[in-house]
């Protein structure tokens, strides 16, 4: 007579419990789907000791159920099958444990879910709970695993799409910064010569034609604007601009940025006011600042009509506050405009607002804020617009530099590429009674300078073949050189950050394109005496 089966003893309860925290364990720790379910299926093996155990999981546009994972022996029950045949099949189906022969097979999930755990001939009793347990371990652990899949795919697409936006960035900088210098050059030649006409240095003009060149200047004028406010706003949205950190006077920089705007007052016949106040100091970029003052003068003004008059104010607005205010005569702004006022692109509103749009009053409250400041609008009834900045006070004291520099005696050496701006440049400098030598390449300046010392050199950075920083080096970098004051010229916007820098990198001052050329003269004059012997020889 055949003795009966032993019934298989049950897992270890302390290492059915060690099983279960290590699963878990790696549930949590799932890094993808496909390792963590391998991970698991070996710690069911080991647990129950199966001939094999395997993972079907579903694939409904085959209609089957997929073998996706197996540890242990080979064996021809691992295979595909259909839902609702065998155990694996029916297991799926209802979303239960099923049994037959040596097979024990439980439902990831509820009936329907995402596959089955299929048990072959285990030495160890493997209960429905447990099987149960095993299975939704395992469907847990699939779940967390197609969620890190699915998070490391978009983290993949993510960094990607970074690495795009990087380099169209890049792409963008370079595009402005090419954009900038190929516009200037042109627009600076066009206003030398408009200069020239001004000056009647071409001839006299007639009334009519004065007009006409008047026109010619206001437009060239407000086409640089243009141009240097939508690469300004482009580096201040980005956060790109480099600032310098020195102590100013405030006041001092208001009046200089409304001396400079006496051409535009005068043409719109608008007056330009400064109440008396005693000097306050700030600290920052002092050239950033005073174009943020000049876009503020500039909008008050084209609000303004003929004879009207633009107040502008400084002062202590606290103890720790110095505030500068313009004040214009033009349209009252409501409410709504006020919060408007100095967004860079504001939705249409229902109502066309009575002040101009622009870039002007987002420009300047953007670079206030760089500061630390802010940027306030107050309109009352028939009042017109007051706008209002505040910066940090500086409260150190502002040492002065010594007497006036000496003008120099020499010639000028001028390095630049563009054959129209080289010609204009050099023919207004002559007409004052520089002498000037000028080249168009780098080899060609370091070749000048090694035969001769200029009082002035005029730098262009962008050369044709070769950037111009390699001829502030070889300046700097020569003992009999050393002294001899560069200056760049430009059209660069970022052209201001070189003004600090320091060794080989140190130049006495820069020019930015369309060259301001009574600025130009004024400060070349405080450099180099000027001489009325005739070119070429320095």
């Amino acid at each position: 007579m055949k003795a009966p089966d032993r019934p298989s003893p049950a897992p270890d309860q302390s290492a059915l419990e060690d099983a279960v925290a290590q699963m878990a364990a790696r549930i949590a720790e799932a890094s993808s789907g496909a390792e963590v379910e391998r991970t698991l299926l070996g710690l069911v093996h080991g647990l129950v000791q199966p001939r094999a155990c395997f993972v079907l999981r579903s694939a409904p546009d085959r209609g089957l159920l997929q073998v996706t994972t197996v540890r242990g022996r080979n064996d021809p029950r691992i295979a595909a099958v259909r839902p609702g045949e065998g155990p694996a099949g029916r297991a799926f189906a209802r979303g239960s444990v099923e049994r037959e022969g040596g097979v024990v097979a439980a439902s990831l999930g509820d009936r329907g879910g995402t596959g089955a755990l299929v048990l072959l001939d285990s030495k160890l009793t493997v209960s429905d709970s447990l099987a149960r347990a095993l299975s939704a371990h395992l469907a847990a652990a699939s779940e967390v695993g197609r969620l890190a899949d699915i998070a490391a795919r978009r983290t993949k697409d993510l960094e990607t799409a970074v690495l795009g936006l990087k380099s169209l960035e890049r792409t963008r900088d370079e595009l402005l910064g090419g954009v900038s210098h190929d516009l200037k050059n042109p627009l600076s030649t066009i206003k030398m010569n408009l200069a020239l006409l001004g000056r009647s240095d071409l001839g006299e003009l007639t009334e009519r034609q004065k007009r006409a060149l008047a026109t010619c200047e206001r437009n060239a004028d407000r086409l640089l604007r243009m141009i240097n406010d939508l690469l300004l706003i482009s580096h201040l949205k980005d956060g790109e601009m480099e600032l310098s950190d020195r102590p100013f006077g405030l006041k001092a920089m208001a009046e200089e940025a409304m001396q400079a705007l006496a051409p535009m007052t005068a043409r719109a016949k608008v007056k330009l006011a400064f109440a008396p106040a005693s000097e306050v100091f700030v600290r920052g970029d002092r050239a950033h600042l005073r174009e943020a003052i000049s876009h503020l003068l500039e909008s008050a003004v084209q609000q303004s009509a003929e004879g009207d008059q633009v107040e502008v104010r400084t002062g202590v607005a606290d103890s720790s506050l110095a505030f500068l205010s313009v004040k214009d005569q033009g349209p009252d702004v409501g409410e709504e405009e006020l919060r408007h006022l100095f967004d860079t692109y504001r939705p249409h509103p229902l109502e066309p607002p009575r002040r101009a749009g622009g870039l002007s009053l987002p420009i300047a409250a953007k670079i206030v804020h760089l500061h630390g400041g802010r940027v306030e609008g107050l309109s009352r009834p028939g009042e017109g617009l007051t706008l209002t900045f505040y910066l940090p006070m500086f409260a150190g004291a502002v040492g002065q530099a010594g007497g006036e520099p000496i003008p120099r005696g020499g010639g000028i050496l001028l390095v630049e590429d563009d054959a129209d701006c080289r010609e204009v440049l050099q023919q207004l400098l002559e007409l004052e009674g520089y002498r000037v030598i000028s080249t168009t390449g780098a080899a060609q300046a370091r070749a000048i300078l090694s035969q001769v010392r200029p009082a002035l050199v005029l730098l262009d950075l962008k050369l044709s073949e070769e950037d111009g920083m390699s001829v502030l080096h070889f300046i700097r970098g020569s003992p009999a050189l050393a002294e001899v004051a560069v200056y760049i010229i430009s059209g660069s916007r970022d052209v201001a950050s070189l003004s600090s820098g320091t060794g080989l990198e140190r130049i006495d001052g820069f020019f930015e394109k369309p060259l301001h050329l009574p600025k130009v003269l004024d400060t070349i004059g405080a450099v180099v005496r000027p001489t009325r012997r005739e070119p070429p020889t320095i």
